[in-house]
């Protein structure tokens, strides 16, 4: 019989919880988990999520180490759990970035045994009570390993990985860097540029606000995260996201070039080009949450998000949100409604078309 693998988990937030919840799916792992609030710890042994609520000394029997943490943290945990654990025990993290974390763990002289981690895959919300067993089901995992890490270890936390439903990706620290500051960074600082931009335009009446719905708000949805989370993201991966940006802004004037010009047939190929890269990127989760949307054609009158919401309740189909498209330049349907996932959003839509609505899906 094959003996389980002792999972510590330091940190048991959204990722951390998720973690957890992902593992203990399977029947071959004993998870271990430490953290500050007392709160998480209590709910996950209630949930059956854990086996045990452990101090950093009693992770000394651990196969596997996530450390769950921000970074500027992650020098004063990893210094006080390195002395308690055993010889061959992985460490790993789950950060935003990895260039700072490579740093630091030369620095502490634990390349031979540190493994750099980060599921692309996430929420908007935060803490032990939003996590969930399926937050990583196939979605890309990075892995950055070091020269000195044993290709043993690689392939046994891969596997766990695996285990949790993602994807493992190996890349250097650098590589990950770039590739995140591209599809990630820079698009939250954007996305925040042009709220604060329609903040700035924005009349006495407050007539944008009223009205950047629809379009504008799903390209925006990203500047509601974490202010904090993502000053601190974008200070660690500063020189790359500089370099991006300053890309962005050469791709910017061009187009402000085509346009002053009155340059059509450079500005149709412009929004051919984005069109045609955006419709050829895979399906999957990202490190920018997916949504599951669809939209319904219904009359707008009192009553009727009750009535659409009480038959999918009736369905026990959960939704995150609901409501009134009031601008459908580019959807059709007056009603949107938003699901946790792909399943529950095909069951929306099998219930609804069921009681004759004419409804769909949206990206």
């Amino acid at each position: 019989m094959t003996q389980k693998k002792v999972i510590g988990i330091i940190g048991l937030g959204l990722i951390g919880g998720s973690i957890a919840r992902a593992l203990k799916r399977k029947n071959n792992y004993v998870i271990y988990a430490y953290d500050r609030q007392e709160t998480y710890l209590k709910s996950a042994l209630k949930d059956g999520i854990i086996d045990k609520s452990c101090s950093i000394d009693e992770l000394n029997s651990c196969d596997i180490v996530f450390v769950c943490v921000p970074v500027y943290i992650m020098e004063q945990v990893l210094t006080k759990i390195m002395p308690v654990l055993k010889p061959h025990c992985i460490l790993t993290d789950v950060g935003s970035t990895k260039g700072d974390v490579a740093s630091l763990v030369y620095k502490l002289g634990i390349d031979d045994r540190f493994i750099g981690g980060h599921p692309l895959a996430g929420s908007e919300k935060h803490g032990y009570e939003a996590s969930k067993a399926n937050l990583f089901e196939n979605a890309f995992y990075c892995l950055t390993p070091f020269s000195k890490t044993r290709k043993k270890d690689i392939e046994i936390l891969k596997a766990v990985i695996s285990d949790m439903g993602a994807i493992p990706l190996e890349m250097t620290p650098e590589i990950h860097d770039r590739v995140t500051a591209a599809i990630s960074h820079v698009p939250h600082v954007i996305a925040a540029l042009l709220v604060n931009l329609v903040g700035k335009l924005d009349c006495e009446d407050n007539l944008m606000k009223t009205i950047a719905a629809g379009g504008f708000k799903d390209i925006t949805r990203i500047a509601s995260s974490s202010p904090d989370l993502w000053a601190g993201i974008c200070l660690s991966n500063k020189d790359v996201i500089l370099e991006i940006l300053s890309q962005f802004s050469e791709i910017f004037n061009e187009f402000k070039g085509y346009l002053k010009n009155e340059q059509k047939d450079n500005i149709v190929q412009f929004f051919h080009s984005a069109k045609s890269l955006r419709d050829n990127l895979p399906d999957g989760k990202s490190l920018i949450q997916k949504t599951y949307n669809i939209t319904v054609d219904v009359e707008d009158k009192p009553g009727i998000i009750a009535v659409i919401a009480s038959a999918l309740a009736k369905e026990n189909i959960n939704i995150k949100n609901i409501g009134i498209l009031n601008i459908r330049e580019t959807e059709e349907g007056a009603l949107r409604i938003e699901f946790e996932d792909q399943e529950e959003r095909e069951k929306g839509l099998n219930v609804l078309r069921t009681l004759g609505y004419k409804a769909r899906e949206v990206e």
